[in-house]
């Protein structure tokens, strides 16, 4: 049997697990990004956490599989300018590689939950699949004809900075404008809810989210769900959004199937995948696929970066 250590790096959560062949977890520890301004002694502690759990369960390692979020630059092995993280810049192949001992296997979080998707998933049996992640941002993973897609440097698959708006009203985090991400992701709801409630003062005028302090994403659609009118005007124009988006990703890839996950997803299928397909096919040439949540939840990172450390996908090699 083979083992593997998992880290799943999020915007605000870090999991590390140790896993088998056959997608077993056997434990998981989960902390705060943010409890670390430095990253080294950020890495320190995944380190820490991978020594711990090879120990307890007297087990080897293949490897260490590692999914962050990006941009990224996979042939340094490393985080470079990253927006979500509190991190400029995390070194993770070379000191990870160095604290453990142990080969690293490292890419895109996104890429590396469609890498989960592929080997442990709903992907297993498809050759063509995009897996979304719509969180606090919003990214993707590609596989095309069963090869994954990665690009010069490892982001050929930021999709969640695909233009859905001409306009460029808001601003994305990575300091462009009119990007998916911008209008669709957990921090981007919150803003074009503010652009909305400057352009319809009548209906914001009359909402229950004026008396919010600070607007949430799940904020507009508690309030969706509770006839709020001026959160069914964000919502709409959200799921709209998120057509275009799938239906670029439809007309670029032509995949057989595309999961969703990701909190804002994960927490609002019953209201972000309602008719999805068929607004889809309002603006996609190539033939809409099955678009689904995904199966595997929110354990869809550590999944991916489980197979990764089990040196499951030949793309992404342990170095």
């Amino acid at each position: 049997m083979k083992y593997a250590v998992a880290v799943d790096i999020g915007a605000t959560q870090t999991r590390v697990a140790l896993g088998n062949e056959e997608g077993e977890i056997f434990e998981i520890e989960v902390f705060p990004t943010r409890s670390f301004s430095n990253p080294d002694q950020y890495l320190e502690h995944i380190a820490r956490l991978a020594k711990t759990f090879t120990q307890k369960h007297n087990v080897d390692i293949v490897g260490i599989g590692v999914g962050s979020p990006g941009p990224i630059d996979m042939e340094k092995g490393e985080v470079i300018k990253s927006v979500n993280l509190p991190f400029q810049r995390l070194e993770i192949v070379r000191v990870l590689k160095n604290l453990t001992g142990k080969k690293i296997a490292f890419t895109n979080d996104a890429v590396t939950a469609a890498v989960g998707e592929k080997f442990f998933g709903a992907g297993r049996g498809h050759r063509n699949l995009v897996y979304v992640t719509i969180s606090t941002g919003i990214g993707g993973g590609v596989y095309v004809d069963d090869t994954l897609l990665l690009g010069k440097q490892g982001n050929a698959h930021e999709i969640g900075h695909i233009v859905v708006d001409s306009n460029e009203e808001i601003t994305c985090g990575c300091g462009k404008k009119g990007h998916w991400e911008a209008y669709c992701s957990g921090a981007g709801i919150p803003k074009y809810a503010k652009l909305l409630s400057n352009r319809h003062p009548d209906l914001w005028s009359r909402s229950i989210l004026r008396a919010k302090e600070t607007l949430t994403a799940k904020d507009i659609f508690d309030a969706y769900r509770n006839g709020d009118s001026f959160a069914r005007l964000v919502i709409q124009g959200v799921k709209r959004y998120n057509a275009y988006g799938f239906a670029a990703i439809t007309n670029a890839y032509d995949p057989e199937i595309i999961t969703i996950g990701g909190s804002v997803a994960l927490n609002n299928s019953d209201i972000l995948l309602a008719n999805i397909e068929k607004e889809v096919e309002n603006y996609a040439v190539n033939t809409v696929p099955k678009i689904i949540l995904t199966p595997l939840g929110d354990k869809i990172g550590i999944m991916g970066a489980l197979a990764l450390g089990l040196g499951k996908e030949p793309k992404v090699p342990l170095r």
